[in-house]
């Protein structure tokens, strides 16, 4: 037994949650459904128009009779003046052809649908001039609903008590006589016993009467849209809102995907959702959804209804944007002062940057003005070298670029060293052979110098390949398989590869690049061409992505 209540209470308290969940995947329906309003309002169109087009084809006064029935119908609940006009040609059409039968319906319906719209003296006229002798049996019950309707509404809206108190007799007068004629199983019989259970607050048989008349409709349909608007006044009228919530969006969402624009519905979801926070901007749409449906129907009393509605939604609305409006600028307000911080320190930290630059340049000169004074060319590499790892441990800040750069300044200020002593010695013998006069031993110096710029080459390949390892490989990538480049069994780099280390380090002009490896112009374009059709990538874009390599 214990088992069986932790269960009960299990699923009751789940029941809300679940509720909810409902509520708000119908609510996302329903936001759906309004994005494609026009979907629903073309097929309602599309109907019109093929009804249009057969009465158009009509010669028979039956056929135009009923298919001007039929058009009513569509317009009853889309168009009110459209609807009104369609009966109009209804009723001629049976007075000119004598049959008072049908013309007395057709104002029975006319008058009903005057009511509807807040046409209420209209309606009552209506009614005046209809000869009930010629009604039958349904007509009667048509002519009683209508008459009903006319004096529920008067009751509802009217504002003089002593007129109300005639209203109310007559009204119950003709209760009485419909629920002694209306078919049990019919939506009217159905709306009148359940507002008469209401009225007399008896929310149980309400509820019941309610639960019948659901069996009654087809889901979707425009009847079950005005069932399931009932039955959320009788949940409404209970204090069941979650119940009450879930029967009006149902009518709601029936309506609009009916294309009715005489919503009593979605205005009275509305008025619900704009006392609930996270729904206001919901609430604001479904109100002007409205809006505009209530215009499309033309009649003044759905305005009327809408536009105080519409009046405090928006209110609302406003105030909610104004709030939210506020804090954005408080935001925008802290954001900004953030970025100001942000900014003074980005200067702050630039300039010490910048400080740290000079001093780091100072060290670098005086550092390598000693070793060019005290130290041996292995010496000062070796220095050069720790040199470089202790700045790169202190300025751990500076991008991989400058690193490159300042390893590749200093193996060539190096080499440059060395070159400038051995010009030196070049130019003391050449000096010494000239001051005896040696000119035999100065031609045979001459001729057995080595080939200075081989040995550039040599050193040149051997630092860029240090500062480059994975060079070739990358370099290799980046061009299709038959057009990759094999280096040479002493490990030298050819041409080609050259030129692309020159453009790696940012010497990018060909005669720049010619002077450097002893080519003509046109030498090293022709080999920069060709490099680049045997691209794998972009060919415009191939000198860019070897600049990147040892970027990444």
């Amino acid at each position: 037994m214990k088992r069986y209540i932790i269960i009960l209470l299990a699923c009751i308290a789940s029941a809300p949650l679940a509720a909810r969940h409902n509520i708000d995947s119908l609510l996302v329906c329903l936001d759906r459904a309004i994005d494609s309003s026009r979907y629903y309002v073309d097929k309602r169109l599309a109907r019109i128009d093929g009804l249009n087009r057969r009465l158009a084809r009509s010669r028979s006064w039956q056929e135009q009779y009923n298919l001007n029935l039929a058009l009513y119908g569509e317009y009853r609940a889309y168009k009110n003046d459209s609807a009104l006009a369609c009966l109009d040609r209804c009723i001629t059409l049976a007075k000119r052809n004598g049959e008072r039968q049908k013309a007395y319906r057709c104002m029975t319906l006319t008058a009903f649908q005057c009511t509807e719209t807040g046409m209420y003296a209209e309606g009552r006229d209506v009614l005046s001039a209809i000869d009930t002798t010629f009604l039958d049996q349904a007509g009667r019950r048509d002519y009683l609903v209508a008459r009903h309707h006319l004096y529920g509404e008067l009751l509802f809206y009217g504002k003089v008590d002593w007129l109300k108190d005639d209203y109310a007799r007559e009204n119950d007068a003709l209760v009485k006589q419909l629920f002694v004629r209306l078919p049990h199983d019919s939506s009217d019989y159905m709306l009148l016993s359940l507002m008469s259970a209401l009225f007399r607050g008896d929310v149980h048989k309400a509820i019941a009467v309610s639960d019948e008349w659901m069996k009654l409709v087809k889901p979707g349909s425009h009847p079950y849209a005005i069932a399931s608007f009932y039955r959320y006044l009788v949940y409404q009228k209970m204090g069941n809102m979650d119940e009450a919530l879930y029967w009006v969006i149902q009518s709601s969402l029936s309506d609009v995907r009916n294309a009715v624009m005489d919503q009593g519905s979605l205005w009275e979801l509305a008025n619900i959702l704009k006392d609930r926070p996270d729904n206001l901007e919901r609430s604001y749409r479904y109100i002007n959804f409205a809006w505009t449906a209530a215009q499309t129907f033309n009649t003044k009393v759905r305005s009327n209804q809408i536009s105080p509605v519409l009046s405090l939604i928006e209110g609302k609305y406003r105030e909610s944007l104004n709030r939210t409006n506020t804090k954005l600028y408080v935001v925008l307000s802290v954001v900004g002062l953030l970025l100001v911080v942000v900014l003074a320190l980005f200067v702050y930290a630039n300039r010490q940057r910048r400080r740290l630059a000079r001093t780091k340049d100072e060290l670098r000169k005086a550092n390598s003005d000693l070793t060019g004074l005290n130290l041996q060319l292995n010496d000062y590499n070796s220095r050069l070298s720790r040199l470089n790892k202790n700045l790169e441990l202190t300025n751990n800040s500076l991008n991989e670029s400058n690193k490159m750069k300042e390893v590749y300044i200093g193996r060539f200020l190096g080499l440059c060293s060395a070159y400038i002593e051995k010009t030196e010695a070049l130019k003391r013998n050449i000096s010494k052979h000239l001051k005896t006069k040696d000119y035999a031993r100065l031609a045979r110096l001459v001729e057995h110098s080595t080939d200075d710029r081989d040995e550039f080459y040599h050193n040149f390949d051997s630092a860029f390949l240090k500062l480059f390892p994975n060079f070739v490989a990358d370099f290799n990538a980046l061009l299709r398989p038959e057009s990759r480049i094999q280096l040479a069994a002493d490990g030298s780099l050819t041409t080609t590869v050259r030129i692309f280390a020159l453009i790696r380090l940012g010497i990018e002009d060909s005669s720049r690049i010619a002077e450097f490896l002893n080519y003509s112009v046109n030498t090293i374009y022709n080999y920069r061409a060709k490099t680049k059709n045997g691209a794998a990538c972009n060919r415009e874009e191939f000198e860019n992505e070897v600049k990147k390599i040892g970027m990444r």
